[in-house]
């Protein structure tokens, strides 16, 4: 064909007509898809049955315990029956009965405490749930103006994942004429921040020794607990200072 100077001339490009090419590609892009979802359904399930089969150890060892300390509460209330029930002994003989019974009973309000306590985690009422402050604790030690502390932090019912937050404890009391509020950080030199931090799945205690600044009169502990996530919660309780 005769080529006219100075005109536009198009540039034809030959490919090879493939039909079958497109169909593989698709097909290909269409397993990967799949195996794509079958891998992470399967990899979902096995961590689901992980997760069951922790918490199902979790909820057997807490059973276990609870039924040793039942079986030792019938015991020492057996054991407590008989020495009580003692007959014709001597002075010496008898307070020393006493003085057992008495470790004794203190021994079965320590264990009904405990039961009570993991019954209250793994069977608690429908209206107690989430977050709670269990136990609120002062006790003193030897040394002026020292006490020991306790707060323990439970999460009831809802125990399948870690909560995690911060615990803030004040003290109140009266300065000379004066109300004040001390935070837990200037009473306890091992805590440096306002809050305490806390990560838990059925209790974590947060305990120490503290002590009170010359002529500060306790009155009152106030705790109060906030966790973080999406089902926050806030906490709070205020104790009487013990006398």
């Amino acid at each position: 064909m005769a080529v006219v100077k100075g005109s536009q001339q198009d540039q034809l490009i030959i490919r090879q007509y493939r039909p079958w090419e497109r169909f593989r590609r698709t097909l290909y892009m269409v397993l990967f898809i799949v195996a794509v979802g079958v891998g992470g359904y399967f990899g979902g399930v096995y961590d689901s049955m992980s997760s069951i089969q922790q918490l199902t150890t979790a909820r057997d060892t807490l059973q276990s315990a609870l039924q040793d300390a039942e079986r030792t509460i019938t015991n020492l209330t057996q054991r407590v029956g008989v020495l009580e029930k003692g007959g014709q002994v001597d002075r010496k003989a008898t307070e020393g009965i006493r003085q057992t019974v008495k470790e004794l009973k203190a021994q079965i309000s320590t264990l009904e405490e405990e039961v009570a306590f993991y019954k209250g985690i793994m069977a608690p009422s429908a209206n107690d749930k989430g977050l709670r402050i269990s136990k609120v604790e002062i006790q003193p030690q030897e040394g002026a103006e020292t006490f020991r502390y306790s707060i323990m932090m439970t999460q009831v019912a809802d125990n399948s994942s870690y909560i995690s937050g911060l615990a803030a404890v004040n003290f109140v009391g009266m300065q000379g004429a004066e109300k004040v509020i001390l935070p837990l950080r200037d009473l306890d030199s091992n805590v440096t921040d306002l809050g305490v931090k806390f990560r838990f799945r059925y209790f974590q205690e947060v305990a120490g020794d503290l002590r009170l600044p010359a002529g500060f009169v306790p009155q009152q502990v106030q705790v109060v607990l906030q966790s973080t996530g999406g089902k926050a919660q806030r906490v709070e309780q205020t104790i009487d200072w013990p006398q």
